[in-house]
């Protein structure tokens, strides 16, 4: 799996170690998580990047985001940002 960056939304997170990001899969709804403030790029309320390992599956691009336990989510390759 690759490691690179993922456009998203930055939120404030419920401690000062995190970052909540909002995610837009393709064809659903945002989605929200809470991730380490080491692994974010950005300021608050504002778009910026979470870094995310990608890996596809039945040929479409998938990221693992870094929470406390890993998510797996449908992305859409031009949300990346090359590293």
């Amino acid at each position: 799996m690759a490691s690179t960056w993922l456009r998203c939304r930055i939120l404030k997170g419920m401690f000062s170690d995190e970052f909540a990001v909002e995610v837009s899969p393709p064809g659903g709804n945002p989605v929200s998580f809470f991730v380490p403030r080491k692994d974010v790029r950005g300021n608050i309320d504002q778009e910026g990047e979470v870094r995310v390992r990608v890996m596809r599956k039945g040929g479409a691009a998938w990221a693992l985001l870094p929470t406390e336990t890993p998510v797996e989510i449908p992305i859409r390759e031009t949300d990346l940002v090359p590293v």
